[in-house]
């Protein structure tokens, strides 16, 4: 049972966000000095960035996370024209940083 009220609550959400943070810290050791950071449609490498540029998933993240808690954003999201109640809020808030990650690895990759 609190498996289940972790995974719908606002602190999987802060869990992701420091997953995604340990992890690239972890990772930006071992990355080249330049790495992919554009693709084009057919998934290629057409643009490339310092490694320094890793730190804007997790910032990104952060972000989106310090945002969605605002209570005047959060009021408008779940009472707009389609009701959220407080669990798909949280899960719609953890899946955004989960496809972060996602793109993340997918950059990281790239650059090996």
């Amino acid at each position: 049972m609190k498996f289940k009220y972790f995974v719908n609550s606002r602190k999987f959400s802060w869990t992701i966000v420091g997953i995604g943070f340990v992890f690239t810290l972890i990772v930006f050791f071992f990355l080249p000095s330049s790495i992919p950071i554009h693709f084009n449609a057919g998934g290629i490498a057409d643009s490339y960035g310092d490694r320094i540029q890793i730190f804007l998933f997790p910032l990104l993240q952060l972000m989106i996370l310090l945002l969605t808690g605002r209570e005047k954003l959060r009021y408008w999201l779940t009472h707009s024209k389609t009701f959220l109640n407080d669990i798909q809020y949280n899960w719609l808030v953890s899946g955004l940083c989960l496809l972060i990650i996602f793109v993340e690895f997918r950059v990281l990759y790239a650059a090996f």
